[in-house]
């Protein structure tokens, strides 16, 4: 991946300092471009290995220039990986991007560090790309514009799934849901009797209905749960926005190797809902590469839609769909 990088920007310090940046990480080369146009034609001369593009830029935005690059067009690659700078871009834009498989958003402005853990992150694990005709058609078409929680049209949840469980999850207590924007969540945490004198900011503490009667998937659900505590805690203790990639890392780690291990137990056991489990487990990891790219674009996006999904993880996935296999390990 280290070979060519091609630095997209119409502000000639930003493109000049990621270009710097991007070859003192290991590029060998780092070429610049003033904007989409001529960044395509750099594109067909020199096969660089990443693209690292601003959004806003005249006459080929970076939106476009995605767009362009996964439909197949001008004889470009398809499947070169792409970052795109953000800076107030807006949801429809950023749904947008993540529709042609961005994969990765940064923040402007950019530092080493923050590039660097972007190009770590795609060398550890490439974002698998679909065909050139999946996305010519999308091209084609030019689609309306996706909502937070609306996949290939499906829509996860809305505001109605979330208050319904919340009150799932904390029963009859839960007189008022949570605001969608988390505005005031210690009066919530209040109302709703979620936290106890002796806590410090827990959204919601393990209970035993929780259980799925191994100790192993237990155990992973209780980091679940503790990233949930934690994201809850950064919102109250206001915090700023990068204090929530650490949890956001956490969550994806989680996902990954729960996921795993979870389905190899249950096949090992003869789980008779497996198709239908593993079905769900992609859909809604999904959801969670749409949300953590979200939030890698605007990381407001943390206090609001992370922890929606966090939200409906638990209740709808861990709780209502999990226990459904607590018999398989406690032999009842």
């Amino acid at each position: 991946m280290l070979e060519k990088c091609l630095v997209v920007d119409d502000h000639e310090m930003i493109r000049e300092t990621i270009a710097i940046m991007a070859k003192s990480l290991g590029f060998k080369e780092s070429i610049t471009a003033v904007d989409g146009a001529d960044a395509i034609s750099k594109l067909y001369h020199h096969r660089p290995s990443l693209i690292i593009t601003d959004l806003q830029m005249e006459p080929i935005d970076g939106l476009e220039m995605l767009r362009l690059i996964r439909s197949g067009r001008y004889g470009l690659s398809n499947d070169i990986p792409i970052i795109i700078l953000t800076a107030n871009a807006s949801e429809q834009v950023i749904a947008q991007c993540i529709a042609f498989d961005v994969d990765a958003f940064l923040v402007k402005p950019v530092n080493r560090k923050s590039l660097q853990d972007r190009i770590t992150q795609l060398s550890q694990q490439a974002k698998p790309k679909k065909t050139i005709e999946h996305y010519f058609s999308m091209y084609q078409q030019d689609p309306a514009k996706s909502t937070a929680f609306q996949v290939n049209g499906t829509v996860a949840f809305n505001d109605e799934d979330l208050r319904e469980f919340d009150m799932l999850l904390h029963g009859e207590k839960a007189k008022t849901p949570p605001p969608s924007s988390v505005q005031n969540p210690r009066q919530y945490a209040q109302n709703t009797e979620v936290t106890k004198p002796d806590d410090r900011n827990k959204f919601i503490k393990w209970q035993d209905r929780f259980t799925v009667d191994n100790e192993e998937l237990d155990t992973s659900n209780k980091e679940l749960l503790n990233i949930i505590n934690d994201t809850y805690d950064l919102i109250l203790e206001h915090r700023e926005d990068q204090a929530f990639e650490g949890v956001s890392n956490r969550f994806q780690h989680y996902v990954k190797q729960h996921i795993f291990r979870e389905e190899a137990l249950l096949e090992e056991h003869g789980y008779a809902r497996l198709k239908i489990h593993r079905d769900i487990h992609l859909r809604l990891v999904r959801q969670a590469d749409f949300v953590v790219l979200k939030c890698q674009a605007d990381p407001s996006f943390y206090k609001t839609d992370f922890f929606k999904f966090l939200r409906f993880w638990w209740v709808k996935h861990v709780i209502q769909e999990d226990t459904k296999y607590r018999s398989i390990f406690s032999g009842e």
